[in-house]
């Protein structure tokens, strides 16, 4: 467990942030050998059902991704005052509200995943493809959202390590399993969803087994599942908060995906490849990110403002180190990357890829002070903006997709983020300065901490 509250704050993150960073490219993982072995083995029809289904399962994935980072924010303020007792009842409140999400929202989804695919135009021959490979990870994404919320809570206490090692086991599993339900026993794009659930749930018991021999701040006993109104309300406004907020951003790219499909196929394996790279890419600005919420919720529970300022601004010149390097890496080295993460030879769906990401990673400068800004924001209890934040992004992607797209073909769709980037970043740095609780002097606080 790691006390956010005390020591070098730069060290901190740094320290907070690497495992995570490591355990997210872990979780990458997944996807990009999905990626790579469906292409090569499979061809560029199966990476393009891969692409076309991506965005309906990550809309799934990431409504209960949100919920569970919201349930660790609030985790992590009680942490930070030190109230033992209130952050065990925050858990347990926690695991009924998720799994009562999560058994809603599989019986929800396996209903409206044809329809929401024909809304979104996707070509008749990947469809079956489509369709069995997400419902396949629809109908076991318990186990995602059991290991979502656990990591959370580790993650909330400080502890980052833990979760990195139960992905890693996964990671090797899936890449093993990948190799032979695509590649030996022949079970198409539905043995790629077969190993991405099953090493899913590997590193779901990892957590629970760890949390039970190693980790006594998270034990709960029976008078911890006490329901409590103010509680629950907290825990829902936090994690729909983020729930929201994560959903905005995933629709806007649905409704991307929806346009993109209309290019035919070619231009969805393009995407799907350059949108492969970019979570690559963006991968330390989501967990600088990450970290930064936590780090402002034991703060803002020990009302250490201070600390949250000077946190904030080191987070954003750690991301601004790696976007220097992310744009040298896309103009440099940029076709080889292409080549290597997805196997793709067609020159249309090389030079597209490229178009992508060499227009789009300059803009990396801004998107850091959006994600830091806002997973900050949430950290703190400031919930609003950063969802208005991201309906401006939203609607960003909908004029794209109803007016650019058809207009300007693909480069419409290059365009549609970094526009969106810039407004959100201009929203958040006003709302984040004005903060009266960011203007007030150190020491005041401090005092207050103490007290």
């Amino acid at each position: 467990m790691k006390d956010l509250t005390k020591g070098n704050i730069i060290k901190l993150l740094i320290a907070f942030s690497i495992p995570l960073l490591i355990g997210n490219i872990f979780q990458l993982l997944y996807n990009i050998v999905d990626t790579k072995v469906v292409g090569e083995i499979l061809g560029e029809d199966a990476l393009a059902a891969l692409g076309a289904s991506g965005p309906v399962y990550e809309l799934i994935i990431c409504t209960l991704t949100g919920l569970g980072n919201g349930f660790g924010i609030v985790v992590a303020q009680f942490y930070g005052a030190k109230d033992m007792k209130r952050m065990r009842q925050t858990v347990a409140n926690g695991i009924c509200l998720m799994l009562g999400f999560t058994i809603l929202a599989t019986l929800g989804s396996l209903f409206l995943i044809r329809p929401l695919l024909l809304l979104l135009h996707t070509p008749p021959e990947i469809m079956d493809r489509c369709i069995n490979y997400i419902n396949i990870i629809i109908l076991f994404m318990i186990f995602t959202a059991a290991y979502n919320l656990c990591a959370a809570f580790l993650r909330a206490l400080g502890d980052t390590i833990r979760p990195l090692i139960f992905l890693a086991i996964a990671c090797v599993i899936n890449v093993g399993l990948d190799i032979l339900f695509v590649g030996v026993l022949h079970l198409d794009v539905r043995g790629a969803a077969y190993a991405t659930v099953i090493a899913q749930a590997v590193s779901f018991l990892c957590c629970v087994i760890y949390i039970i021999k190693k980790c006594p701040a998270l034990h709960l006993k029976r008078e911890d599942f006490r329901f409590e109104a103010r509680l629950i309300n907290n825990l829902m406004s936090q994690g729909l908060a983020m729930a929201f907020m994560l959903c905005f951003v995933t629709v806007g790219t649905l409704i991307l995906q929806g346009a993109i499909n209309k290019l035919g196929t070619n231009i969805i394996a393009a995407h799907t490849i350059a949108r492969k790279l970019t979570s690559v890419f963006m991968l330390p600005y989501g967990t600088i990110g990450v970290a930064a919420a936590t780090f402002a919720g034991q703060n803002c529970g020990a009302g250490r403002y201070d600390r949250i300022r000077t946190g904030i601004k080191d987070a954003i010149l750690l991301s601004w180190g790696w976007s220097a390097v992310v744009v040298i890496a896309v103009y440099t080295i940029g076709p080889f990357l292409i080549r290597m993460i997805s196997g793709a030879e067609t020159a249309e769906v090389i030079d597209n890829a490229i178009w992508y990401l060499k227009f789009d990673t300059p803009f990396y400068f801004v998107v850091c002070i959006l994600l830091v800004l806002r997973n900050a924001m949430q950290g703190i209890g400031r919930k609003i903006i950063p969802m208005i934040a991201s309906g401006i992004e939203l609607l960003g992607k909908l004029l794209v997709a109803w007016i650019l797209a058809d207009r300007m073909g693909y480069f419409g769709i290059i365009i549609s983020e970094p526009v969106t980037w810039i407004l959100c970043t201009i929203l958040l740095v006003a709302a984040f300065f004005t903060d009266s609780r960011m203007r007030k002097p150190a020491d005041t606080q401090i005092e207050k901490a103490e007290r």
